[in-house]
């Protein structure tokens, strides 16, 4: 399991982030292989780390954790793209980002960081889970953002809802698989 997860995270900093994004697309192989043993070496090391400090918490709770992290960061942005027009990419991006930040800050703030591993007297969070205060910022946040943006693009994204729900719900207009 613990090898999967090295290599999926490998495998996203290299070939999303650094080929993709970084590189437009135009990165070589043996970079990207280089990139990839690079970031398998140093999500080992953030792993050790993050280990250490956390070896006396539940495995069971801090799994629980990562579910609402996950959960506050991608959930919101999934339903929306899915099932409302007005969700344009400067929404979904803030969504997403805000999802991730608060549920982040407020597992750092709850007393199994901040009192259990950071040794402070009281949680500046009250609350162990973050995902059912965090969701509702995410959702907030996407839809205030997307309800902001009156750019061109949010113009097209919003008159092409139609075409991808259609699509999503049926697979009509879906014969190949696209090239990346």
């Amino acid at each position: 399991m613990v090898s999967g997860l090295a290599l999926a995270g490998a495998s996203a900093i290299s070939h999303d982030l650094y080929a993709r994004v970084i590189k437009e697309g135009t990165a070589s192989e043996a970079s990207e292989i280089r990139v990839s043993r690079i970031a398998t070496i140093c999500l080992g090391f953030v792993a050790i780390i993050l280990g250490i400090l956390f070896e006396k918490q539940n495995i069971a709770f801090m799994v629980g954790l990562a579910f609402g992290v996950a959960a506050a960061a991608n959930f919101p942005v999934l339903i929306l793209s899915m099932y409302w027009k007005g969700l344009t990419t400067r929404g979904a991006l803030f969504g997403g980002y805000g999802g991730l930040v608060s549920a982040v800050l407020f597992v750092v703030f709850s007393k199994s960081v901040w009192v259990d591993v950071l040794h402070n007297a009281a949680p500046l969070f009250p609350y162990t889970q973050p995902a059912l205060f965090a969701m509702p910022i995410a959702f907030l946040l996407a839809y205030i953002f997307s309800k902001t943006d009156s750019s061109v693009r949010a113009g097209l994204e919003i008159e092409a809802f139609e075409d991808q729900y259609v699509r999503a719900q049926t697979g009509y207009g879906a014969a190949t698989a696209s090239k990346h």
